[in-house]
């Protein structure tokens, strides 16, 4: 086992690297993006997506229409992990909504992650189209206990791209696979 001397400078020389990386990118660059070029889903029909930890900006191919409901159910295949972090600050494993900033082995290291105001890793959704007023993480959405499904509405028309809430550069070091179920509701 890695001594905590050890993991701290592993980390910090990531950070380093990734806020060399990161200065060179712009923060609405999305690489191989294709927002508006989805299909669109019909009223109760669903679709199974594929998501893996490892991508940064996963474009899941479907055209989400302005204002109508939808719901997102997660089902993890495996553990999740980031870099060696693999339990949230209660102790639990790692799943969709994340690690509070605490896990970390330095504090500034909060201020890496794309977005300062949600978890590390929690899974994040966003439309290109519209990226500032439709990010969201999947701690803002609300959760239907009776359906075991996060909810909510699109902000605008355009594709669906979901990542985890990492630093730029930081992704290759991510474990972790889920299928998504994404229904429209209306």
């Amino acid at each position: 086992m890695k001594s905590l001397y050890t993991r701290k400078l592993q980390a910090l020389v990531l950070v380093t690297f990734g806020l060399i990386l990161s200065g060179c990118a712009l923060p609405g660059w999305m690489p191989g993006s294709t927002s508006d070029s989805g299909q669109a889903i019909s009223p109760g029909e669903k679709v199974t997506l594929h998501f893996f930890t490892k991508i940064p900006n996963f474009d899941t191919g479907v055209a989400l229409q302005s204002g109508a409901h939808y719901q997102l159910k997660v089902q993890l295949l495996n553990n999740w992990i980031d870099s060696y972090i693999e339990t949230n600050e209660l102790g639990e494993p790692l799943h969709e909504t994340g690690f509070d900033n605490s896990q970390m082995p330095f504090e500034f290291l909060g201020f890496t992650r794309r977005s300062q105001s949600h978890n590390w890793f929690e899974l994040m959704l966003m439309q290109p189209n519209c990226k500032s007023s439709s990010l969201q993480g999947i701690s803002d959405l609300s959760f239907d206990e009776a359906n075991n499904s996060y909810n909510f509405v699109a902000a605008c028309d355009g594709n669906l791209t979901l990542f985890v809430n990492d630093a730029y550069g930081f992704y290759l070091n991510n474990v972790g696979y889920a299928n998504l179920g994404l229904s429209r509701a209306n």
